[in-house]
């Protein structure tokens, strides 16, 4: 065989040889053309986000949830010892009315909040009826005065009462009965949807604006309203708040449980006829029916209308050429005064 061709045949087995060990090689180690691509990446952590709709109390966002729910209308006592409360600084309305011997008391109305304690919850008035109607409100209560019970079952209200129900009521021991009782919304949630009470709401919301506006053009930095001589509640603006802080007889209205100063964005104050009608020196306060008052926010004033033509209607205020009250978004406190209350401005 010529020199030639030997060297050639030798070349293409060397050839041969080096494919095959390549190829083995690669077998025995093979390229991972996807190992980059294929790393699982850590998800990412989103906080959800809950939806919010406006509530019809204060204008104010909440969760969807309560939605279209009924709010809880709690009886809160207002006596010396019964001092200081728990819950009203989250309440969306507070009305404050006179009850017998001289002494106010609470109607608070919570929705879209949740809050571990509310009280002392002490009894029924008739006319404490006719405000927890004006919302469509499960009426939270313990015990009533005798006319209290008779409108109760007269009016059919959805109502819990602390007199037979232990479980959505406890006593605090720190405190003397009768001013010792207190509830919270879940419990007050839990009956109410056992007993059928929370369903859909029928209630009108207010009017807000959609941004913070003065009551009227003329200015209230400070006042003070007399439902006695021994007793006033006292409102002053604080700028820093943009509320008011609020005093009983001098003394910083706070929370019991957080000590915290309750301040008020809108408060409405509402005078209406009151008269004696037993030797107990319990109250008739004429809610169907119309009267004057004043709105108070953002440090300023303006005189109102208020008129109720049904127990279950909700009272309406107006304002001077006749259109309804619009308030600025936040909690309210309304001020039922007696004729001979004074609502003092200078």
């Amino acid at each position: 065989m010529p020199l030639r061709q030997c060297l050639v045949i030798v070349m293409i087995l060397m050839l041969m040889c080096s494919v095959g060990c390549t190829d083995k090689k690669n077998q025995d180690n093979p390229i991972d053309i996807d190992s980059d691509t294929n790393e699982t990446e850590e998800p990412q952590e989103f906080e959800p986000v809950i939806p919010k709709v406006k509530n019809p109390l204060t204008g104010m966002d909440m969760d969807m949830e309560f939605e279209n729910k009924r709010p809880m209308a709690v009886m809160i006592e207002n006596e010396y010892n019964a001092r200081p409360q728990s819950g009203l600084d989250k309440a969306g309305i507070v009305y404050e009315v006179l009850t017998e011997g001289g002494i106010t008391r609470f109607l608070a109305l919570f929705l879209g909040v949740k809050v571990d304690e509310i009280g002392p919850v002490r009894s029924a008035r008739p006319y404490f009826l006719d405000y927890a109607m004006d919302y469509d409100s499960i009426y939270v209560h313990y015990g009533a005065s005798p006319q209290g019970y008779i409108d109760l079952k007269k009016l059919s209200l959805d109502a819990i009462n602390g007199m037979y129900d232990s479980v959505t009521f406890w006593r605090d021991k720190t405190r003397k009965e009768p001013h010792n009782a207190y509830t919270n919304t879940e419990k007050i949630l839990s009956i109410s949807e056992k007993n059928g009470f929370y369903r859909d709401s029928k209630l009108i919301s207010w009017q807000f604006n959609t941004e913070e506006t003065p009551a009227g053009n003329r200015i209230l930095e400070e006042f003070k309203l007399e439902y006695f001589n021994n007793y006033t509640v006292s409102y002053r603006y604080s700028h820093n708040n943009k509320a008011y802080e609020r005093f009983i007889n001098g003394k910083t209205h706070t929370d019991r449980k957080t000590g915290e100063t309750i301040f008020v964005k809108n408060i409405i104050v509402q005078f209406a006829n009151t008269r004696v009608i037993d030797n107990e020196g319990r109250l008739s306060i004429k809610t169907v029916d119309s009267g004057k008052g004043y709105y108070i926010s953002e440090g300023s004033y303006t005189e109102i209308k208020w008129q109720k033509s049904d127990r279950q209607e909700r009272t309406q205020y107006t304002v001077d050429d006749g259109s309804e009250l619009i308030l600025n978004p936040g909690n309210i406190w309304i001020q039922v005064m007696p004729q001979w209350g004074k609502f003092n401005c200078d």
